[in-house]
């Protein structure tokens, strides 16, 4: 037999008020709130053997995983023992009081060694010449909101008319307001790459020109410069790239032994697989786009329809399409159809009759720092996007891509030293 006596459990105890067990006999025990045994568990079991009980029960100092305030744990424990640390990020929008983004606490005896906060961040107006009027007009603004200029006095402004507050401060620069601007010459020709338009001997103030790159090449920064008072704002630039991805179920059609920047690569799936997604990738910067998927065909999921979207049957009547369908619908009070095809279980685009908003442009991008200049004062329309380059010794992190939604910029990359 195993008696109870035979055996002492620091912070934990024995669940049961037996005091001896015969051999083979199971028993629990239980860990002090704020412990867990070597597996994470607030109890375990012992076995009682012919050389005594199976093991020495074990109770550890745990820390769970913190709430935390406008801010998320870079980790997918939920507990932490001892000395354990945890690395966390601030949401977008914020930062901690010290004006850092990320941090990292430690587990202790006492519990976590602090309590992350972060902050919404703010931007004060900025200092604006005479001639400036800005709107709208708020003591402080929070990260995202944009501030829209105008010139008083009938005088011309010179730079982007509207601005946006980021983690780094108002970008880009404010505009000036003067009497009289100039013309600009021709623009600057785009090596591997051409304007879009007919060019012209002269053009005037604020006029804007797009590039489009030759074949074989992709755009990085600002696709779009503009003439401001004399002077056309910064050329996008180009660059070269690397490996191409492996799919699963899938090959490659032709293949190089290098690849360059703006190279397209497509794929094909084996038999008795389908792809989702786009056919081909595209190499920017040393990075694939992302790559299609080959899934079995008997796997693929239908999408439910709505017999509203028919005209007939109840609201909660639903009906399924294979994948690959297409399917044409009007929405109540509307005249004109829309369109959207069966993948793999979703429709795209998504069906529905919602207002759809009034479309917004954005501010001209920011130049964020650490990136090459991309100096432009030209806004984008909703759902436009621009590719950064950082620095030579500076990498890329989060989104490599600016996207205009909603009037702003959203996901905003950064550029960290190597």
């Amino acid at each position: 037999t195993c008696s109870k006596s035979d055996i002492q459990i620091k912070n934990g105890f024995f669940s049961e008020s037996t005091f001896t067990y015969p051999l083979n006999k199971q028993t629990q025990y239980k860990c002090k709130s704020g412990y867990v045994t070597a597996d994470g568990n607030t109890s375990g079991l012992i076995t009682c053997l012919q050389s005594g009980w199976s093991m020495q029960p074990e109770c550890i100092k745990s820390c769970d995983m913190p709430v935390f305030e406008n801010a998320r744990g870079r980790s997918d424990g939920t507990w932490f023992k001892v000395n354990d640390s945890l690395d966390y990020e601030c949401l977008d929008g914020h930062e901690s009081q010290d004006g850092h983004t990320t941090g990292s606490i430690v587990c202790g005896e006492d519990g976590w060694s602090d309590k992350p906060a972060c902050y919404e961040r703010e931007c004060s107006i900025p200092q604006m010449e005479n001639n400036l009027d800005a709107n709208p007009k708020k003591d402080t603004y929070k990260f995202g909101d944009v501030l829209k200029f105008s010139c008083i006095q009938g005088r011309i402004m010179v730079g982007a008319d509207s601005v946006q507050c980021y983690h780094f401060g108002w970008s880009p620069n404010l505009p000036t307001c003067k009497g009289q601007v100039k013309s600009c010459a021709p623009p600057p020709q785009l090596l591997s790459g051409e304007v879009k338009e007919t060019q012209k001997e002269e053009y005037g103030h604020s006029e804007v020109v797009e590039y489009v790159c030759n074949p074989g090449f992709l755009m990085k920064g600002s696709h779009k410069i503009q003439c401001v008072d004399g002077q056309w704002t910064a050329l996008p630039e180009k660059s070269t790239c690397g490996d191409i991805p492996e799919l699963d179920h899938g090959y490659v059609n032709h293949s190089a032994p290098l690849y360059h920047h703006g190279d397209l690569v497509e794929f094909s799936c084996r038999e008795a697989f389908t792809m989702i997604g786009p056919r081909s990738v595209t190499c920017i910067s040393g990075k694939w786009t992302q790559p299609p998927q080959c899934i079995a065909t008997e796997e693929l999921k239908k999408c439910k329809w709505l017999k509203i979207f028919a005209s007939e049957g109840n609201p909660s009547d639903t009906i399924e399409f294979d994948h690959n369908t297409n399917k044409s619908y009007k929405c109540r009070g509307k005249s004109e159809y829309k369109h959207s095809i069966c993948i793999n279980g979703r429709w795209d685009p998504e069906v529905t009759c919602k207002e759809e908003a009034q479309i917004q442009s954005c501010p001209p991008p920011p130049q964020i720092p650490n990136t090459r200049d991309m100096t432009t004062t030209v806004a984008y329309q909703d759902g436009e996007k621009i590719s950064i380059l950082c620095q030579e010794n500076y990498l890329i992190q989060d989104a490599e891509e600016l996207v205009c939604k909603d009037g702003r910029w959203q996901s905003i990359p950064r550029c960290i030293g190597q």
